[in-house]
């Protein structure tokens, strides 16, 4: 099972400037009486207008501590109308730690800022005595949104929402699962734990925009109904990256293009490829129990979940996944790129040869770039160059990092026999 990470709901909204302790209850609200939530969804109260709400039900629990200050950023609430444009976020710069006492279902008298973080909908609260409880009430049941599909999110954004029938259709780099409803499946409340492509009869939660993405987040484990878990599916290394396969696979006898990585860490990391080799061909294989020797030409057989770590795809043998190894019985193929591809996605992890490259850089940390845009690195084998060196070829696994969102493409040679210098 996956674990997964709080990504879209870290709740990080911009500070409102000014004397928190000035806020009144200045926003008009409609004609017909006093502010709700739905005038400020419309914009009747904008961005950095004050006001106070009344009448609102809390309809979450606090999200979840920061786990530098173990302190909560916030709290959703509802108009007890329910429906579209019915809820909104509450968020404290100070955050809320135990003096917050509010459930779910208290209603409150509430003063703060509105703030459009990012085209996410927040008010803005000084501390606990921005806010009192005035009774309780009955939430609204969650909108029934179906399979999802077409669903205007804006309408429910900060809303309790319920969709049927989900699959998660792939799963990020921060392991958050991306539903057949076209909506993520996020941690805002409790980490939860699913694999690539398994399903859910029913997922309820609140609708979270952050970093132009809609999220649902559960409130509970409970929310979260119906799960099955996906089955092994047999399929190569070649459908893994070509059709974005993910979830738990197996993949009997590829090859080992050179040799495991990692001894020094007590883990191993492995590029194999599809025998004959090609676009999409090649994958890193992640074991984090131990080491395991693994040399070049060796045939694996390898049981685990497809995971995309940062953009580089590997396949993650856990506890319950298998490492098999046959000693020797392959041969890694090298495919020779002779013109520079616009993405070199195709070949991540593949054994290419890139024939005429000059190095625009000198040696630095094991590596230098070339004129084609990769780097040749030291992963393996440490070669000699400088800034002007010209290799007739370079052989090596193409292997990927990305560090501030930024791609770097490095081919990794594996001894001398790989590395071959020109005038």
């Amino acid at each position: 099972m996956i674990a997964s990470l709080f990504v879209f709901a870290c709740i990080d909204p911009q500070p409102i400037d000014g004397d928190t302790s000035l806020w009144n209850d200045s926003g008009e609200g409609s004609s017909d009486g006093p502010a709700t939530i739905f005038d400020v969804r419309d914009g009747t109260i904008g961005d950095g207008d004050s006001v106070t709400l009344t009448g609102v039900l809390v309809s979450s629990p606090p999200t979840r501590e920061d786990s530098d200050s173990g302190r909560s950023d916030g709290f959703f609430i509802q108009d007890p109308a329910g429906g579209k444009y019915s809820g909104l976020y509450v968020w404290s710069a100070q955050g809320f730690g135990d003096e917050l006492t509010v459930e779910v279902g208290d209603e409150l008298s509430i003063s703060g800022q509105i703030s459009e973080y990012y085209d996410w909908t927040e008010l803005v609260v000084g501390d606990v005595g921005s806010l009192e409880v005035t009774g309780s009430g009955t939430l609204p049941d969650p909108v029934d949104l179906g399979e999802g599909g077409d669903v205007d999110w804006n309408a429910y954004e900060s809303v309790p929402v319920s969709l049927s029938s989900q699959e998660i259709l792939s799963v990020n780099s921060y392991s958050t699962g991306y539903l057949s409803g076209g909506v993520w499946l996020d941690d805002g409340f409790v980490y939860n734990d699913y694999d690539c492509r398994g399903s859910y009869e029913k997922v309820t939660g609140i609708v979270f925009y952050q970093y132009e993405a809609w999220s649902v987040n559960n409130r509970s484990e409970a929310e979260l109904e119906g799960y099955e878990a996906p089955s092994q599916l047999d399929t190569t290394i070649t459908e893994i990256r070509r059709d974005s396969v993910c979830g738990k696979v197996r993949v009997e006898n590829v090859v080992a293009t050179a040799p495991s990585w990692g001894e020094d860490d007590g883990k191993t990391w492995v590029f194999a490829q599809d025998p004959g080799g090609g676009e999409y061909s090649g994958i890193v294989v992640f074991y984090p129990e131990a080491f395991v020797d693994v040399q070049a030409g060796d045939l694996l057989t390898v049981v685990g979940d497809v995971s995309d770590y940062y953009g580089l795809v590997e396949i993650y043998v856990g506890d319950e996944g298998d490492f098999g190894t046959t000693s020797g019985g392959g041969e890694p193929v090298a495919t020779e790129i002779t013109e520079i591809p616009s993405d070199w996605t195709p070949w991540q992890s593949a054994l290419v040869t890139l024939s005429e490259l000059t190095a625009v850089t000198d040696l630095e940390y094991g590596a230098v770039l070339t004129d084609q845009g990769v780097y040749v690195d030291n992963l393996f084998y440490n070669f000699d160059a400088e800034e002007g060196t010209f290799f007739s070829s370079v052989t090596g696994p193409l292997y990927y990092t990305s560090y501030d969102d930024i791609p770097t493409w490095l081919v990794e040679p594996r001894d001398a026999n790989d590395v071959s210098y020109g005038d």
